[in-house]
């Protein structure tokens, strides 16, 4: 099985205990693989989730702002709420932004009646894989993200910075290298340059790292494009999300459809299980979802954050 499946035969054992106990091993299997799935270890709900999460990394972080915290939970996330019946396309968490988790969880409070896996990609192999003229001109330019934080189309930038005070919100951009501006009507305009490979510290292996794919605007719905065209017109730069080559050339549509293509045929997918704990290691695979019928729960946390600076 891929990823790596580690099941506890051991009636009633304190899992938070066992997961610290064996963190080496699971460390090194993620160097590995970039995943681990833990299995019927009694997992049931948030607070034994974050505990064990917990003792897996020296750290979680709880002021995410793309995603809703879990109710009472501090350190935990709901999953990112998208319909049901779309696919949530491949990326690294955060990998656009100046500090991202090098460790991300997720567990199975209820999985759905059909669909719903949480298929992952390993970025070596994606690297690996690319031909010699788009490696050379990702690892030379990067990639440079805008997104504009329109009132029902994106997140509110008060929830994703975590404050409505816009001096604050232009001082941490500031203090994170981001550029920032005010458009009418409110909205929040950031531009980022980041790198589209990264060196992964602990393998020293190039990894294709980015968000591509949900900043494109050619993995837009075709009839959201078209929405998008007819209240924006042809500047991609004013819809909510978009990206470009790190000089500001474009990053046509047959480039993307390539490296969709690519992601697809490297995918591995595994069917969840109630309880069910999935560890990876965010530089190294990333993640999406698949479409889904029925109820699904899946809730999240991250930790161990990485900063681009460190790594430079």
């Amino acid at each position: 099985m891929y990823p790596p499946l580690l099941r506890c035969e051991t009636p009633g054992i304190d899992a938070v205990e066992w997961a610290a106990q064996h963190r080496p091993a699971i460390d090194a299997t993620l160097l590995t693989h970039g995943a681990v799935v833990l299995r019927d270890f009694g997992i049931a709900d948030a607070d034994a989730f974050e505990a064990v999460a917990s003792s897996l990394v020296n750290a979680l972080y709880g002021d995410y702002g793309d995603l809703p915290h879990e109710k009472d939970a501090d350190r935990v996330y709901k999953s990112t709420p998208y319909p049901a019946q779309q696919s949530i396309l491949f990326h690294h968490e955060s990998s656009h932004m100046p500090q991202w988790p090098s460790r991300q969880f997720f567990c199975c409070v209820q999985p759905s009646d059909s669909g719903g896996a949480t298929p992952i990609v390993d970025g070596r192999k994606v690297w690996e894989a690319l031909p010699d003229e788009l490696r050379d001109r990702f690892r030379t330019l990067g990639i440079r993200y805008v997104r504009n934080f329109i009132p029902g189309l994106d997140v509110g930038w008060e929830q994703m910075f975590g404050t409505g005070d816009r001096a604050e919100v232009e001082e941490r951009c500031r203090a994170q290298g981001v550029e920032c501006e005010w458009l009418p009507d409110g909205v929040l305009r950031t531009v980022q340059q980041a790198p589209a490979v990264l060196r992964h510290p602990g393998t020293g292996e190039q990894v294709f790292f980015n968000q591509l794919f949900l900043h494109h605007t050619a993995c837009l719905e075709p009839s959201v494009r078209e929405v998008m065209r007819s209240l924006f017109g042809d500047d991609e730069t004013a819809y909510p999300r978009s990206a470009s080559f790190g000089d500001g050339s474009p990053i046509d549509d047959a480039t993307v459809t390539l490296l969709r293509s690519l992601y697809d045929s490297l995918a591995r997918r595994f069917p969840w299980e109630r309880g069910d704990v999935a560890v990876i290691d965010n530089m190294l695979v990333s993640h999406g979802r698949d479409p889904f019928e029925g109820e699904r729960k899946i809730i999240v946390a991250m930790g161990d954050m990485v900063s681009r600076a460190a790594l430079s």
